[in-house]
This record gives structure tokens, C-alpha cells and sequence, in this order.
């Protein structure tokens, strides 16, 4: 076996925006080293703007290290000033959405590691809408009605 090594000053970032005041630079990592499932994406989210929509995941582990600078957790309805050397992790099963915004006047960096599965799905309440990976398309939550073809709907 070769050796997965990568130097993180030679990352490439690239930019994103998810909407207005939603943006920043994000390089991957988990990827980039050759990680099947285990990512890493570091964020740079300028003063002014949020690290992503508000979102919870469905079935991935996030673990979110500010790195540095200083922000705002945005963590259900409650905001929790956060800078670098804190860290928080999310559970699929913990209801709060989440999302940072960069309340202070330095670059906040992000390091966002999660399990990446190609069935994940993301709520995101703001929009009303669901990301789900494996269509790779946003989904309006209003839009579904009731199934009967879950797990828990079949054990009968």
C-alpha cells in the first residue's frame, strides 16, 4: 500500500455559496488524502457570512473545531459564541439544526469532520427543503406525504 499523505498548505480551496451571506472558501481533505469514508472539510467563512444553510443530519456524526477567529453557533434557537480551540459534535439523533456565522473580524476557520454515505440526508429548515445525497437534489419537505413502506411500519 502506498502511503496517503498530503501537505495542507498545498490544499486547494474553492469557493461556495448556498444563497446571500452564505459562503466561504472549503477544502476537502478527506478526499483529497484518499478517505473513503471518514471527510474533512476545513471552511474559511469571512466576518459577515454563515459557514452553510441551518442543517441536521439524518444518519452522519459531525464533529465542527474552530480553528480560528471568532463566531456564533448557531444551535437550534439558542446562539453560543464559539472561538478557536472549541469544539462541538452533533449525533444524528439530536433534533437541533446548526450552522456557524462569523460574528467577528478575522476569517473564522472550520474544521467539519462527518461520515460521508452516499444515502445522507439533510434537513434544512430555513428553506423548507431536504438534501438527499443519493438523488443529489433538494427536496421540499412539504412536498411528501405519509408512506407506509418504513421499517418501523413493517414489523407488524
Amino acid at each position: 500500500m502506498s502511503l496517503r499523505k498530503l501537505k495542507l498548505s498545498e490544499l486547494k480551496s474553492f469557493a461556495y455559496a448556498f444563497g446571500p451571506g452564505i459562503e466561504g472558501k472549503m477544502a476537502d481533505v478527506g478526499r483529497t488524502v484518499g478517505s473513503k469514508t471518514i471527510g474533512l472539510m476545513i471552511q474559511t467563512v469571512a466576518p459577515g457570512r454563515f459557514s452553510s444553510r441551518r442543517h441536521k443530519h439524518l444518519f452522519q456524526e459531525e464533529i465542527l473545531i474552530v480553528m480560528e477567529g471568532k463566531g456564533t453557533l448557531h444551535h437550534g434557537q439558542e446562539r453560543i459564541p464559539m472561538s478557536a480551540g472549541e469544539c462541538v459534535c452533533y449525533l444524528p439523533e439530536d433534533a437541533e439544526a446548526h450552522n456557524f456565522e462569523n460574528t467577528g473580524t478575522t476569517d473564522l476557520v472550520v474544521w467539519a469532520f462527518g461520515n460521508r454515505f452516499p444515502y445522507e440526508v439533510a434537513l434544512y429548515p430555513d428553506q423548507g427543503v431536504a438534501f438527499v445525497e443519493g438523488l443529489g437534489r433538494d427536496v421540499p419537505l412539504d412536498a411528501g406525504t405519509t408512506s407506509e413502506w418504513t421499517e418501523d411500519r413493517r414489523k407488524r
